[in-house]
């Protein structure tokens, strides 16, 4: 996201570069918004004294229109009537498709969490492959802006007697199997970490310091209590991908929800509800807001309240699993100074 911001007129100058990008546009944007943008328009051209539609009359224009709705596919789709536009457009009722690499100027009354929201949209976080493992099975995300599961390997070596050595060649292939995933994927990441209970994180390095020592520069080795996506939470709630990719945004958001659930637990400097936290902000004493992206519209007079209280406010991503909790609780939900 590229964004700058001339508040004494209202005005945003913004350029999605991504889908999250989009993603967050739609939670900004509300009917009212005026939205310039370049966009293909039917035009008119002069006959004698009149101005005629032709029938391939249709160009790249600049023009604004006010946002009355709002659909998102693919792309961002905003209608609305034209406000301004050259003297040939048609007039009218007209939508502005709005894709990743478009330049827009929104003009609305701005509010100090949306400019942070965008502004920490910024930052570009180092992608980073993460292998949940023990000696049975490994599931692999990715991790930049956002994380994603990318899949479930299973050694399928159990057994005892004498088919320990069958248990041994499938426990062999699976860690070549592993291997390979980490060298395919290297070029595509800055760091690759490896975390589990048990002694196969040890044993998958010991492979690669034997046939892929290029990948040892890239490899972080990590100890968690569980696998699977347990596992991966606790990576996360440690701060080791704070460390890793500088400005993640889901490890900060994993930290405070965190932070909240463990005050809640022990009763105390948090607060969640609608109700709960309006009387927290009546009473001066919230540290920091926090709320789900999928509530922004639902609590937005709440918002606005704390915006106007100079309060901090982090919207929280609803696809990870603390975003999941925070849902829970109603979607929102406060860090206080004092009870």
């Amino acid at each position: 996201m590229k964004s700058k911001f001339d508040l004494k007129h209202n005005i945003g100058r913004i350029t999605p570069e991504s889908q999250d990008d989009l993603f967050i546009l739609k939670d900004i944007i509300t009917p009212g918004d005026f939205i310039t943008a370049k966009s293909p328009r039917s035009v008119k051209v002069k006959r004698g004294d009149e101005l005629v539609r032709p029938k391939t009359g249709r160009r790249e224009v600049i023009l604004t229109i006010q946002v009355e709705k709002m659909d998102f596919q693919e792309n961002l789709r905003l209608t609305g009537k034209i406000t301004e536009a050259p003297e040939d457009v048609e007039k009218g009722y007209h939508t502005i498709e709005v894709e990743p690499e478009t330049f827009l100027t929104i003009q609305r009354i701005w509010r100090s969490w949306e400019i942070d929201r965008m502004k920490a949209a910024e930052r570009k976080p180092e992608p980073v492959l993460v292998c949940i493992l023990d000696d049975t099975e490994a599931d692999f995300y990715f991790i930049k802006e956002r994380y994603k599961h990318l899949f479930h390997i299973e050694s399928g070596a159990s057994g005892k007697g004498f088919e320990l050595k069958r248990v041994e060649q499938k426990r062999k292939e699976y860690y070549s199997k592993l291997l390979n995933e980490f060298k395919n994927r290297a070029d595509r990441v800055k760091k690759i970490v490896i975390a589990g209970p048990g002694f196969a994180r040890d044993d998958i390095l010991k492979l690669v310091k034997e046939r892929e020592k290029t990948l040892l520069e890239k490899i972080i080795v990590e100890k968690v209590y569980d696998v699977g996506e347990v596992g991966f939470q606790e990576l996360l709630n440690e701060g080791l991908l704070e460390k890793l990719t500088k400005f993640s945004r889901i490890t900060e958001e994993t930290k405070n929800v965190e932070r909240l659930l463990e005050e809640i637990k022990k009763n105390g400097n948090a607060v969640y509800g609608k109700e709960n936290v309006m009387q927290a902000l009546d009473n001066g004493s919230v540290d920091l807001l926090l709320v789900s992206d999928k509530k922004i519209r639902e609590f937005e007079g709440l918002l606005s309240v704390a915006d106007r209280l100079h309060t901090k406010i982090m919207v929280i991503n609803s696809e990870h699993q603390s975003g999941e909790k925070l849902l829970g609780l109603g979607g929102i939900a406060a860090l206080l100074k004092f009870r």
